[in-house]
């Protein structure tokens, strides 16, 4: 059984995010390699030195789901924007 745990909404907010992000993704490196970019509805609202401060203040500011992360110059680790629980069923 498979089961989704982000809203469509926020699935359709960190796609955005990420299409936003890649269209600056050079720029972002020239002037802030290894900083936290801190995105929100398809644009930049920050950028910290520390990704516990940017997560810590974004979800402050924002509420959690309603933000993206991006760090500089690290390749995303991609795990996919749904969470499955698996279970076995006899």
């Amino acid at each position: 059984m498979m089961t989704e745990l982000h809203e469509p909404q926020v699935i359709a907010m960190i796609s955005r995010d990420k299409e936003a992000f890649d269209e600056i993704r050079e720029e972002m490196e020239e002037a802030h390699w290894g900083k936290t970019v801190v995105m929100r509805e398809g644009g930049v609202v920050a950028i910290y030195n520390d990704y516990g401060d940017a997560y810590n203040i974004a979800c402050e500011k924002f509420g959690l789901g309603n933000f993206s992360l991006h760090v500089v110059g690290q390749q995303p680790v991609d795990l996919g924007f749904h969470a499955i629980f698996l279970t076995s069923e006899k």
